[in-house]
């Protein structure tokens, strides 16, 4: 990532700077605690983590404690240990699962630069989850996968009061049309997604801030299912995707970033201009 943090030299005046962990939340506070910062980049990959000893000083909790949260991260493929060689950053871009994404968001400042290149990941991966589960199941589904669907739509009208009960709706809508494709990967990655409402309720409530008028989007998904047209269906719910997730942007940015990206455009334009007078 361009706008990644550099990381400190030591990792052990990083953990010190951020301070003792709470004592109510004990392991959970520790794993989340070092897994944001691996993930924000403040501990560098490569990077070998103090002693137990240190460790827990600097965190304020016992060892029993740390190896449990250490054990957490290294099933999350953040960190390894090697006998004799302590616990060392491994690199989550190669070992860490799509769980990491939305971890990733939660530990950076709205709307600066990694978040935003992070947000467009997660936009982009949920066009391509959507429109490719739509496709396999337009010939893939069942009478009673539609009757699902129908069912699921019908309810959300009754949530529109509330973002994240129309966010988990939501969800059981896509889980079911992940279901119709009988592609049990889809439905782990749509997982990833399904942690958004609980794990990050302000976020979620941005992102469906127009819920009364989203309620035609399935309707429309239902139709291409109940059409059948592989291609039609692909091609529509991801033109459909990209033009709700402009105008949620457009929406959404602070003044700030629409200036930036604006100037961004203008500063480019003319480098375009000067490549076609030399060809």
């Amino acid at each position: 990532m361009k706008d990644m943090p550099l990381p400190t030299s030591d990792p052990i005046d990083t953990l010190a700077a951020i301070g003792p962990v709470a004592r109510s939340s004990v392991v959970d506070a520790v794993a989340t605690r070092l897994q944001n910062e691996i993930l924000a980049g403040r501990i560098a990959a490569g990077s070998r983590l103090p002693s137990e000893r240190e460790l827990s000083l600097a965190l304020g909790v016992n060892r029993l404690t740390l190896r449990a949260a250490l054990a957490r991260l290294e099933a999350q493929g953040l960190v390894t240990t090697r006998h004799g060689a302590g616990t060392v950053v491994a690199s989550w871009r190669e070992r860490a699962g799509l769980e990491a994404l939305a971890t990733l968001l939660g530990s950076l400042v709205p709307w600066e630069a990694t978040w935003r290149e992070l947000l467009e990941s997660m936009l982009e991966l949920r066009r391509v989850l959507a429109s490719e589960g739509l496709a396999l199941a337009a010939i893939r589904r069942t009478d009673e996968d539609l009757d699902t669907m129908r069912a699921l739509a019908a309810e959300q009208k009754n949530r529109v009061s509330d973002p994240i009960a129309f966010a988990r709706g939501d969800i059981a809508f896509q889980r079911a049309i992940v279901r119709a494709t009988g592609n049990v990967g889809l439905e782990l990655v749509l997982n990833s997604f399904a942690r958004l409402p609980e794990e990050f309720p302000d976020l979620t409530a941005s992102l469906y801030d127009r819920r009364e008028e989203s309620l035609a989007f399935y309707e429309g998904c239902i139709e291409l299912v109940r059409a059948g047209d592989e291609e039609t269906a692909r091609i529509t719910v991801r033109r459909m995707l990209e033009v709700i997730d402009e105008d949620w942007r457009c929406r959404n940015a602070p003044p700030e970033v629409d200036a930036r990206a604006n100037g961004a455009s203008k500063e480019r334009a003319p480098t375009k201009a000067k490549k076609g007078k030399k060809t």
